[in-house]
């Protein structure tokens, strides 16, 4: 063993400060931002924490109240900009911390932070979509040790890696943390690749998805009448990827046939099946390429009238917690985005993964429900409609099985959460941590 001695902070009396970086809340992607609601409301509700400092692409430092929560945050705008000038800037954080600081901001909270705990969005630490995105996700895990600060990468996917380049630097990134979670046991085989054959298990951990842990929100009268007046219908939902509905897509991730086209049909043999269908999307906003209501404007004109009254759209601009109080009171779901599906799983709602990914299995097996994913790389079509009616049919033995395994996940969520808190503390009346070298 070796110890890591980190930049020392002023003694005081009162709690730990922790910087997040990897999940901002005010993200088109409802999973980011369910990922960063549970870690903030449950970090910045904690006795011992006296500041938590959420990166995100806004600009300045401001101070907001958590949705929902008494808990306040402090949010600082950080980005890849051509205007390096800006102190937002992340050019312009790695020159002032090279000078000592010059008043930066984020400089100056991550200097003081006795944590720096990382999402990477859940799925973003990977090479997968381009250089300039792992440049982001990479940014505040290369500041926080710049900073010499402990670095803590709470549960998420690693990889996959497909160049060189990335995989060095993930190697080095994981291996300079203190402490790294893995948020199932297929990504944390991926963990211990990059960590290396000396990896110990005290630091490189087992975790599960920190969404699990977020609380529902009940969203307003309008939308609760509406699905209340559903009672006595098998209600199913349904989320489609607006991210996978272009062909470019198809080829980009190696999809074994017409997405847009698999989805129609699943919505289609859901009603021919009796269900009523809630289109969920779980992406919204101003990038078009990713918008999942784009998908469903698809699906919808390849629906004939009479299907189409056996559909209703969910308000794409609900929040994370409100989708998944709508999400909760559905018979069964599927789904393509990872955390539309952890939505209805840690409500123990019967849950369908039709992926692009080896990502959602990992996590559907941390419920006992590994078999309920089909890889959209492997079959589309009849095949993948077929998987999903036998999935439908089988929701009620899926139930049970989520009932066994749910509690269990939800409370670990929380847990390692406490583990971090306790670890922050431990950091700071040391004033360095052990690693393993």
């Amino acid at each position: 063993m070796k110890t890591n001695s980190y930049a020392p902070i002023e003694a005081r009396e009162d709690g730990i400060r922790i910087v997040l970086a990897g999940a901002p809340l005010d993200n088109d992607n409802r999973g980011v931002e369910a990922l960063g609601t549970s870690v903030a409301t449950y970090l910045a509700g904690a006795p011992s924490v006296e500041r938590l400092s959420m990166l995100d692409g806004g600009w300045g430092v401001r101070t907001t109240p958590l949705p929902d929560s008494s808990a306040v945050v402090e949010r600082i705008g950080v980005r890849n900009s051509r205007r390096w000038h800006r102190r937002e800037s992340w050019t312009r954080v790695r020159i002032d911390q090279a000078l000592g600081g010059l008043g930066n901001p984020l400089v100056a909270r991550l200097t003081q932070a006795d944590a720096v705990v990382d999402l990477s969005g859940g799925d973003s630490f990977t090479d997968l979509y381009g250089p300039q995105r792992l440049d982001t996700v990479c940014a505040p895990k290369e500041a926080a040790l710049r900073s010499g600060r402990p670095l803590v990468l709470l549960p998420q996917t690693y990889g996959p890696f497909t160049t060189t380049d990335g995989r060095r630097r993930a190697e080095r990134l994981v291996r300079s943390a203190t402490i790294a979670y893995a948020r199932d046991s297929w990504s944390h085989d991926r963990l211990l690749e990059l960590a290396g054959p000396d990896a110990h298990s005290s630091r490189f951990r087992e975790g599960v998805d920190v969404a699990f842990g977020l609380a529902p929100q009940r969203p307003d009268d309008a939308i609760a009448a509406h699905l209340d007046a559903l009672a006595g219908e098998v209600v199913v939902g349904v989320n489609a990827s607006g991210l996978l509905r272009e062909v470019s897509a198809g080829e980009r991730f190696g999809l074994a046939g017409d997405y847009i086209g698999t989805m129609t049909d699943m919505v289609k043999a859901l009603v021919a099946a009796g269900a009523y269908v809630v289109l969920v999307s779980h992406v919204h906003g101003k990038h078009p390429l990713e918008n999942d209501s784009a998908a469903f404007d698809l699906i919808d004109d390849a629906l004939s009238p009479s299907e189409r009254r056996r559909t209703w759209r969910l308000d794409p601009t609900l929040r994370a917690a409100r989708l998944k109080w709508c999400i909760a009171r559905m018979d069964w779901f599927t789904g393509s985005r990872m955390h539309a599906t952890i939505a209805a799983l840690s409500s123990a709602v019967p849950a369908f993964g039709y992926a692009y990914s080896d990502k959602a299995r990992g996590v559907f097996g941390t419920c006992g429900t590994a078999d309920q994913v089909a890889d959209a790389r492997d079959i589309a079509g009849a095949e993948a409609v077929e998987q999903a009616m036998a999935s439908f049919s089988a929701r009620d033995e899926v139930r049970r099985r989520l009932e066994d395994h749910v509690p269990a996940v939800v409370d670990r969520a929380t847990e390692q959460l406490d583990e971090v808190l306790a670890a922050a503390q431990a950091w700071r009346a040391e004033g360095s941590a052990e690693v393993v070298a």
